[in-house]
């Protein structure tokens, strides 16, 4: 039985399955790890906005690095559904950031003269083109859309499948070290052995922080999300303010997300905390609120002290990489953060523009180890 490959990645959410998709695209021979079934966590538990503008007061490396990510689902639906057959459910209506009151309004006018591309939506023009949303405005984000996370997911696993990956579900790692050029991984089912390891395991990361001499960066964050499938009120444009987000799916149900509690890595679902979300949505959607309930959920976050995702390679402990902590942006960055750990490995000009924003040697402080909360 195989037990060497060359990169082993640790977690088979969105953004290790990406990885795997964009590392054996290019040839390499990739075996990814999850402790349970790839895609039901984090990533099947998130609504899917590719919201941009929403992540971004002002233009920026992030921002710029947000916008490639969004873009490449352009290409990504058609060269997926070829590899995998799965549509990922792709949407493009754009998204509107509403204000709530007079302060948010004129936050996000400011906020518009940053991005000249976004439109603002006085409150008579809200109420005139969307009647059903009670607001003081809304900036209206044109190019930003959603896809079906665990859909994505799948495809890119499957795709990955096709250019020779390997994929073990219901497979924990217990120790990494080192062995040689490489390392040496074992887990519940053996000893296998890789040139390099990636650690995409979302909230679960933060040991391996630990276990290779860095301190811990990762914040969980658990967020609560509930979905209805209205009869009456029909839309397709995602809406989005700091307090919720209402994101309509092609099959006619709407996900409505998401309470934020840090520190909380619990998968409990708790009904205060759905109680006090469908009470701040429906005073902006009244009409939501006669509408048939379908389902309700949670997920954690992999937040980190400092609000960035942590992508690169550890400063000190050559072949081991980290793809974690996108927060509630893991499904917008999960493409470029594929082809950010391609281009590391490749030594590209990708990686050469971006590695700095996201490197794990940010936590490391005139190289002694600090923690940073």
């Amino acid at each position: 039985m195989k037990n060497h490959w060359d990169t082993v990645i640790v977690g088979g959410g969105i953004i290790g399955h990406s990885i795997s998709y964009h590392l054996s695209k290019a040839g390499a021979d990739v075996c990814v790890l999850d402790k349970g079934t790839g895609g039901r966590r984090a990533t099947g538990a998130a609504a899917g906005m590719l919201g941009v503008h929403t992540e971004n007061r002002t233009p920026g490396l992030y921002h710029e690095f947000c916008v490639k990510s969004r873009d490449m689902y352009n290409e990504l639906q058609t060269e997926l559904y070829q590899c995998s057959g799965i549509d990922i459910q792709l949407t493009t209506n754009g998204m509107l950031q509403i204000a709530l009151d007079e302060r948010e309004a004129k936050e996000l006018q400011e906020k518009q003269q940053s991005f000249p591309s976004l439109s603002w939506l006085d409150d008579r023009e809200m109420k005139i083109r969307h009647p059903w949303v009670k607001s003081s405005g809304a900036l209206w984000i044109r190019e930003d859309g959603n896809v079906k996370p665990e859909k994505v997911a799948e495809a890119f696993k499957r795709g990955a499948r096709s250019f020779g990956s390997t994929v073990k579900d219901g497979c924990f790692v217990i120790r990494i070290r080192k062995s040689g050029q490489g390392y040496e991984v074992t887990t519940n089912e053996g000893e296998i052995f890789a040139e390099r390891i990636v650690v995409a395991a979302g909230a679960d990361s933060g040991p391996w922080f630990r276990e290779t001499g860095l301190p811990n960066p990762m914040v969980p964050v658990k967020g609560e999300c509930f979905s209805i499938k209205p009869r009456n009120l029909l839309f397709q444009e995602t809406y989005f303010s700091p307090s919720f987000y209402v994101v309509p799916k092609r099959d006619g149900s709407i996900v409505i997300g998401a309470t934020s509690r840090e520190g909380d890595g619990s998968e409990s679902t708790s009904a205060g905390g759905i109680a006090d979300l469908m009470d701040q949505v429906f005073r902006v959607f009244p009409a939501l609120r006669e509408e048939p309930l379908e389902k309700w959920w949670s997920g954690v976050r992999p937040g980190t002290s400092d609000g960035r995702p942590v992508i690169g390679e550890h400063p000190q402990e050559k072949g081991i990489f980290f793809a974690t902590g996108h927060y509630r942006n893991g499904i917008l960055l999960a493409p470029a953060t594929g082809k950010l750990i391609q281009s590391l490995f490749e030594k590209g000009t990708f990686a050469k523009k971006y590695e700095g924003l996201f490197s794990p040697a940010r936590f490391q402080i005139g190289g002694v180890y600090e923690h940073t909360r």
